[in-house]
């Protein structure tokens, strides 16, 4: 039977690639966001959020012809999403390819009626972002139950954005309630089964509701796909002290 561990360990599985990359968008370090979103998309979180970001990457550091290849692979992962056939329309354009960007653009139109949110899915992803940003800023300001409630509004718009369900799993380890970060975790890493940080995250999880053996499959399976990974360290000896019966 698993025991819970006797004090609450106040660990951190570390910033999401996503995350950090959005911030370094923000403040138009676009060539760090590339960086970030380039690791991010081979890491596993090759979805189309982080496609889409990467191909504004490209466009603004005028480099058209990758900022395409990029948005190409958001609207296959995502055929719906108006943004990145907009932005697809206009890069197009700029390539003179004008016939190409006048369907794009007709096609993002198009995708303007309501989808299963009941909302255009332009507003629906911005609401959901919204809804994001405002559980990060309770998050951060500790306050986990207003954060969690954000974050479920933001995952009823769109529960497929996995970036949104990990960041619930976070706000719901940090309010205490490492069990219920786990059952978000699993539904993450049963579509993206080697997303690195929710693997770390997962195991973390496992190791706060005191369920030692899970912690360590997970934190092994990590090992083996990215060795060189420094919070693994830390948290296998960590582990292992436990194991044996350590403080």
């Amino acid at each position: 039977m698993p025991t819970r561990p006797s004090r609450l360990e106040r660990l951190e599985a570390g910033p999401d690639l996503l995350t950090v990359a959005r911030e370094r968008f923000a403040t138009r370090d676009y060539r760090g966001a590339v960086l970030l979103l380039d690791s991010a998309i081979r890491s596993g979180q090759g979805y189309a959020d982080a496609h889409h970001l990467l191909g504004m990457c490209y466009a603004l550091t005028e480099q058209p012809e990758l900022a395409l290849q990029s948005f190409d692979a958001a609207v296959r992962l995502n055929p719906r999403y108006v943004e990145a056939h907009l932005n697809r329309a206009i890069v197009l354009s700029g390539l003179g390819r004008a016939a190409e960007a006048s369907d794009g653009m007709k096609q993002a139109l198009s995708l303007g009626a309501p989808d299963a949110s009941g909302f255009p899915t332009m507003v629906a992803d911005r609401l959901a972002n919204m809804h994001a940003d405002l559980g990060r800023a309770y998050r951060e300001a500790g306050a986990f139950t207003k954060a969690a409630e954000h974050l479920e509004s933001a995952l009823e718009l769109r529960p497929t954005f996995a970036d949104l369900r990990l960041e619930l799993a976070r706000t719901r380890m940090e309010a205490g309630n490492p069990e219920a970060a786990a059952s978000e975790l699993e539904a993450v890493l049963a579509k993206h089964p080697n997303w690195h940080d929710a693997m770390l995250l997962h195991g973390l999880a496992a190791y706060l509701s005191g369920n030692l053996e899970k912690a360590k499959d997970v934190w092994d399976r990590a090992a083996e796909r990215n060795p060189d990974e420094p919070r693994l360290e830390s948290y296998r000896s960590m582990l292992a002290r436990r194991l044996r019966g350590e403080s």
